[in-house]
């Protein structure tokens, strides 16, 4: 997940307050506030350059600290999920990143209802629904992402999303002010909400849930778990599917058809296995990630016509870059 804002009227060169913000920040807030950190550590394709500021907040209190600062400085944010569905320039990004993983990722329980800050993984808030019975979030079994970054995109699969079961969550704005949401008032939609706009921070979720045995959960669990090590690529370095699938058809489909399984730009490869993911090998770029991408979209639009939507998110410095994948 990626949201940002960049607060235009106020913004300043970063080259000449970057390191005062860095101080700033370091005086007043207890967590960690790191300069120029590669990028490529903290996503799934492991590419990408380094961002000016990255910065990880002990706690609510401490995260409002961060932003007032940033606020006041007109420093852009950007907000950093498990970086599993992200592409970040070679060129590296300008501003603050924040990531609110490890420290905002508790999970409770209250009656039918899973209370999962925006850090948690959920992959554990999948295990830790089963292990108090409570069944629903099985249909997000394999996405890698966490609770705040499947809230903006609306994370899902082909049996449900997340937004099918949020009740509320609570949020902080980019001044550094908490708010709370009920889901209808999210605009969810298929793989997009209105979080993606960039205005407002997650800070945890209520998901509301529905008893079972766990018995029954456990053996759902297993069976998507199978399904998806079947189709799609594993120990190897993807952001997931990369376009997002049509209304009649899958993306995977219509690449797989356009014969781009195998094909390789640079460190670059689409999958065997599964034609929407690209996996990207020891020393591949961030930009043959996106030739690769753009490649990929040109050869669906050639053979069918249908203009796919990519899933991947693209954050940094990325020049003149031109999106004419049509072309």
């Amino acid at each position: 997940m990626i949201t940002s804002s960049c607060h235009a009227e106020k913004l300043v060169p970063f080259a000449n307050v970057i390191e005062d913000v860095a101080r700033e920040l370091a005086e007043k807030a207890r967590g960690e506030v790191r300069l120029r950190e590669p990028m490529a550590r903290h996503t799934s394709l492991r590419v990408g350059g380094p961002v000016d500021l990255f910065l990880l907040p002990r706690d609510e209190e401490d995260l409002s600290v961060m932003l007032k600062v940033l606020y006041q400085a007109g420093v852009p944010v950007h907000l950093l999920g498990n970086g599993s569905n992200l592409l970040v320039a070679d060129a590296g990004v300008r501003g603050a990143v924040i990531r609110l993983t490890p420290n905002f990722s508790s999970l409770q329980r209250e009656e039918d209802i899973i209370v999962a800050g925006a850090g948690a993984k959920l992959a554990r808030a999948v295990h830790f629904a089963a292990a108090e019975t409570l069944s629903g979030l099985e249909s997000t079994m394999g996405i890698p992402g966490t609770i705040g970054g499947a809230l903006v995109m609306n994370a899902g699969t082909d049996i449900g999303s997340i937004s099918d079961l949020v009740d509320s969550a609570a949020f902080m704005t980019l001044a550094g002010e908490r708010q709370e949401k009920r889901c209808d008032q999210l605009a969810y939609g298929y793989r997009c909400s209105a979080l993606q706009h960039g205005n407002l921070i997650v800070l945890s979720a209520r998901l509301k849930l529905l008893p079972g045995s766990r018995e029954a959960i456990l053996a759902k669990m297993e069976r998507l778990e199978a399904k998806r090590t079947s189709r799609q690529p594993t120990r190897c370095h993807t952001a997931g599917s990369t376009f997002k699938n049509e209304p009649d058809i899958a993306a995977g489909k219509l690449l797989d058809r356009a014969g781009c399984k195998g094909h390789r730009i640079g460190g670059a490869e689409v999958s065997d296995k599964h034609a929407n993911f690209i996996i990207a090998h020891p020393g591949a770029t961030a930009a043959d990630v996106r030739h690769l991408a753009h490649w990929m979209h040109h050869r669906v639009f050639e053979e069918f016509g249908r203009d796919l939507h990519m899933e991947v998110e693209f954050l940094g410095d990325w020049g003149g870059w031109q999106d004419s994948q049509k072309s």
